[in-house]
C-alpha cells in the first residue's frame, strides 16, 4: 500500500535511457496530488523527502500550479525549463501521474542536447511484478492493513475505509 513498483521501474528506466543515475539529477519535480504520492515516489526513486539541497519540487507543488487532473505537469515542465536555462549544464527529472497514483510518466531534461530522443513503455516490466487479487465484495474474517476516515465540516467522522487482507491473501 505504500509502494509503487511502476514508479520504481519507469523512473529507473527513464534515467537509464538518459545515461544518468538519480544522483546525477540536480533538480526534481515530483507529481504532488497528495503528500503520499510524493512520499511514495521519493522512496521508489531513492530520493530523500527532506533534502534542502534538492527539494522535490521547483513549482511548489500541485496546489500552486494547476490542480488535480488539470495541467500541473505542464507547469512543472515550464518552471523547470526556466530553472535549467538559468543554470546551464544541470539536469532535471520530472514525474507525472494520472488517475490514482496508477499512471506514470517521467521526463529527463537538461540544457545540453541529447544524442537522440529516447523513450520506452515499461508496462510489460511492471506487469511482471507480483499482484494481489482485489475483491469487490467479500465477507468474513480478515486483517486490516490500513484504514482512514473522512470527517465532515463539523468534525464528525462520516464513514470508514478499510484495506483488508483476506485469509487467502486477497485484498478488499
Amino acid at each position: 500500500l505504500h509502494r509503487s513498483p511502476a514508479i520504481r521501474i519507469a523512473g529507473a528506466r527513464a534515467l537509464d535511457l538518459a545515461g544518468l543515475g538519480i544522483d546525477d539529477v540536480d533538480y526534481v519535480d515530483l507529481y504532488s496530488c497528495f503528500p503520499s504520492a510524493v512520499q511514495v515516489a521519493a522512496a521508489e526513486l531513492g530520493l530523500s523527502v527532506d533534502d534542502s539541497a534538492r527539494p522535490l519540487t521547483v513549482t511548489g507543488g500541485l496546489t500552486f500550479a494547476g490542480g488535480p487532473w488539470s495541467n500541473y505537469v505542464m507547469h512543472s515542465i515550464a518552471t523547470m525549463a526556466e530553472v535549467l536555462v538559468a543554470n546551464p549544464g544541470r539536469r532535471a527529472l520530472i514525474s507525472a501521474n494520472g488517475g490514482f497514483l496508477t499512471k506514470h510518466s517521467f521526463g529527463v531534461y537538461g540544457t545540453e542536447p541529447a544524442a537522440e530522443f529516447r523513450w520506452e513503455d515499461t508496462q510489460s516490466a511492471v506487469n511482471r511484478d507480483p499482484t494481489r487479487d482485489g475483491l469487490v465484495e467479500w465477507e468474513g474474517v480478515g486483517t486490516v492493513e490500513a484504514w482512514t476516515t473522512p470527517f465532515n465540516r463539523e468534525g464528525q467522522p462520516e464513514k470508514a475505509f478499510l484495506a483488508v487482507r483476506t485469509p487467502d491473501g486477497s485484498r478488499t
